[in-house]
């Protein structure tokens, strides 16, 4: 199994990185947020996971360890494969991810596509006792905000469909010092969704 790959960036086409490790090109499958991270660089390390299905060979690739051990997590609950587990931290930061599913919050979840509201309640349900396991921040109620807290929340919205810069003005106006990311995240919704 292939579980790190460094290399030149040679190309990249939507969440797929062509990555030149010593003359072999590899295809690495990866979410919008770690592309745009990666944006300027031409060299590239990502911890992978390789998946193996009858037709096809796949590898996904992640920024930390961390990340791509809640991809894991998410793929071994009933009905979700590796693209919704994808889609699910290209959408929510993994962190936010993780505090969505500590907090039983199947309305962040559903706006993943893919994940609908049985599929969210699976999650929570199957990986709410697992979560002690991940080093991703915390899951307890009195997190700490970090300092990209702000750029967290603007990634996920904009990953969740809405204009980047829309959601800015929105995020800027419900911010609040002392505010996790994924309580910005759910401010932002209600302000978005016409609620306040």
């Amino acid at each position: 199994m292939i579980g790190w790959i460094s290399g030149d960036v040679v190309a990249a086409e939507e969440d797929v990185l062509l990555i030149d490790v010593r003359g072999v090109g590899y295809e690495v499958t990866v979410t919008q947020s770690t592309l745009e991270k990666l944006d300027a660089t031409d060299s590239v390390e990502l911890f992978t996971h390789q998946a193996v299905r009858d037709d096809a060979i796949t590898l996904f690739g992640f920024l930390s360890r961390d990340e791509r051990s809640l991809f894991r997590l998410l793929i071994k609950v009933s009905g979700i494969g590796p693209r919704v587990a994808m889609a699910m931290l290209g959408t929510l930061p993994a962190q936010a991810l993780t505090r969505c599913i500590a907090d039983g919050e199947t309305g962040l979840l559903t706006k993943v596509p893919g994940v609908g509201k049985r599929t969210a309640e699976r999650v929570i349900v199957e990986l709410k006792d697992r979560l002690d396991a991940l080093p991703i921040g915390t899951v307890e109620s009195d997190g700490v905000v970090e300092d990209h807290a702000v750029e967290e929340a603007i990634r996920a919205l904009v990953g969740l469909g809405w204009r980047a810069a829309e959601v800015r003005d929105v995020v800027a106006g419900v911010h609040v010092d002392g505010e996790s990311t994924e309580d910005l995240i759910r401010a932002a919704l209600r302000r978005l969704g016409g609620e306040a």
